[in-house]
């Protein structure tokens, strides 16, 4: 009896700490931080906001499309190495336009892309968008012009405007082929898909694609991907050049949810990608594509695999807005829950996510980086990050982020 008294007494003293230090490693295991060097954008490019607009340079600048509600959009240029930034477009200047509200030329949404030679490529965006009634659609004199695409070299310091792409309608998403010198975009709000030749100017118009998506993707074959209607990838082809919608097909656990943020893999064989709110990493297998899986509505499928949770162990998707393939291969994206901006790593290789840290601003502890738009990397692995404005500025000012070479391949930098 004596024996148990003692036994039980001691089995009581051990309990209450182990659970105590099982509680702190479970909370303290996801508040770890990675830190972040800050660089506001400058105040008169911007009134707050920018978009997937960023992107880095042949010339080792980051290049940032900006959102001016209601006026003038701008191109701006960061220098990684003195810390400086340069205005190259002001959108109104140039297109001598004077629209306001939804009729100006106030966003640089589409992705920035950069040709075989360097040249910077950039898409404007109309503004202040009225979902309900759309009042750019119609033939008023007034109403909102189209979308331009500007080119900027860097070796000229030349800018040219090459005209409104679709009439109306502002542009978005993004993808190049180098190879073939087509620029692909797709216009706003109608959806069309549209093929820019760099060599030629000539531009068409294959139609709609039937979905709203921020990335596009392109893989080793010229193939470009993006998120269509519900449950539905379109593919364009360059070789039959023509638009396919694939049904997708869900392998593993949890609920499909359309992707936001795509990227190609480094073998181009598959396509990783996140949701808004998607509580796993997608895993897109272009080997998977099959035209003969068809339903009367589609031209054939494609795999989708959730391989990983995208958020935290015990924390749940939240807002993945942006993502970026690292220089090591794996996909980078935030991941915000609960007002904690966690930064998140998919590792395709392990099939594993990793929660780096909470993003911290170095300097700056009571900054909060809670909405990312868009992402870039450089050769030496640093990621750049795009933020808006969090509480009117007050949180966080309208800003790039840098993490210093996080995407690093080791192999080629021991």
């Amino acid at each position: 009896m004596c024996m148990k008294f003692i036994t039980d007494r001691i089995l009581r003293l051990l309990f209450f700490p182990l659970i105590f230090c099982i509680c702190c490693f479970s909370q303290n295991k996801n508040d770890r931080f990675i830190e972040c060097e800050m660089f506001p954008v400058p105040e008169f490019a911007h009134n707050g906001s920018g978009y997937t607009a960023i992107e880095a340079g042949l010339d080792g600048n980051i290049y940032v499309g900006t959102a001016y509600y209601g006026s003038s959009a701008h191109l701006v240029r960061f220098n990684p190495k003195t810390k400086k930034w340069d205005d190259i477009i002001d959108a109104h200047r140039i297109t001598r336009e004077t629209g306001t509200g939804l009729d100006s030329q106030s966003k640089f949404h589409a992705k920035i892309l950069v040709d075989a030679d360097g040249i910077v490529w950039a898409a404007t965006k109309q503004g202040n968008e009225n979902f309900v009634d759309r009042p750019e659609f119609g033939e008023s004199s007034t109403g909102y012009p189209g979308g331009h695409l500007f080119s900027f070299d860097p070796k000229t310091n030349r800018v040219i405007d090459h005209g409104i792409l679709r009439k109306q309608e502002g542009i978005m998403g993004g993808s190049i082929d180098r190879k073939r010198k087509r620029i692909y975009y797709w216009s706003d709000p109608k959806q069309h898909f549209l093929i820019y030749d760099i060599e030629t100017g000539n531009l068409r118009d294959l139609g709609t694609t039937g979905g709203y998506p921020r990335y596009t993707a392109i893989d080793n074959y010229g193939r470009v991907f993006g998120t269509g209607r519900p449950g539905i990838i379109w593919m364009y082809d360059p070789l039959t050049d023509r638009l396919y919608d694939l049904a997708v097909k869900l392998e593993g656990p949890g609920k499909y949810v359309d992707p936001y943020a795509m990227v190609i893999s480094k073998d181009g064989r598959k396509i990783f990608a996140c949701a808004i709110g998607g509580d796993y990493v997608m895993e897109f297998d272009l080997a998977s594509i099959r035209f003969t899986d068809r339903r009367p509505d589609t031209d054939g499928s494609i795999v989708c695999r959730h391989p990983a949770p995208s958020g935290p162990e015990g924390v749940r998707g939240g807002d993945q807005h942006a993502g970026v393939l690292g220089k090591d291969g794996c996909f980078y994206y935030p991941n915000v829950a609960n007002r904690t901006p966690y930064l998140m790593k998919y590792d395709p290789e392990k099939k594993k996510t990793e929660c780096i840290g909470i993003m911290q601003i170095k300097g700056q502890p009571d900054f909060k980086p809670l909405y990312a738009q868009g992402a870039c990397v450089v050769n030496d692995g640093t990621i750049y990050m795009m933020f808006i404005s969090a509480g009117g500025g007050k949180m966080m000012p309208y800003s790039i982020v840098r993490f210093q070479r996080l995407s690093a391949n080791r192999t080629l930098w021991r």
